[in-house]
């Protein structure tokens, strides 16, 4: 896999729009169950889908590509694909929940509280777990360019 180098400013940027998704998951927890948050239902609806895009586009665009360069070994690409496959089902979650909200904000929603509730946990679970697998990839990939070396070598 080669592509341009991920640089300070492109981990800077990764670094800013994990945090957003971190907060988003904050977010989600503080409306969850409450009552007369539709504003904030659609508002979190609507980011949820594009933040997930720019960061999904960032991280297959320059970070993937540069951990593969350095990891040297076939562990990079299977764990890239994996990651990649990942990426389609937290896009596809959120597109799913961000329906969902908009539905309990506009009182259309025939799902029941506690599954709404459960489609949100589950969401910020598997943002916030792969928000740290990234981090820590990201983390190795750092002290591997530090060293100069490969990731596994």
């Amino acid at each position: 896999m080669n592509g341009p180098t991920f640089a300070a400013a492109d981990i800077g940027r990764l670094e800013t729009l994990h945090g957003n998704l971190l907060d988003l998951c904050l977010r989600l927890e503080q409306v969850a169950g409450e009552p007369d948050v539709a504003v904030e239902l659609r508002a979190l609806a609507d980011a949820m889908p594009p933040l997930l895009k720019a960061v999904h586009d960032l991280e297959e665009r320059l970070l993937f590509p540069d951990f593969d360069r350095h990891a040297g070994s076939a562990f990079a690409t299977t764990a890239i694909a994996q990651w990649k496959a990942e990426h389609r089902c937290d896009r596809m979650a959120a597109e799913e929940l961000a329906s969902t909200l908009k539905a309990v904000a506009e009182d259309r929603c025939a799902l029941s509280s506690e599954t709404v509730f459960r489609m949100i946990v589950g969401f910020q679970e598997a943002l916030r777990r792969h928000v740290f697998s990234e981090k820590m990839m990201l983390e190795a990939l750092l002290s591997a360019r530090a060293e100069d070396r490969n990731v596994f070598a």
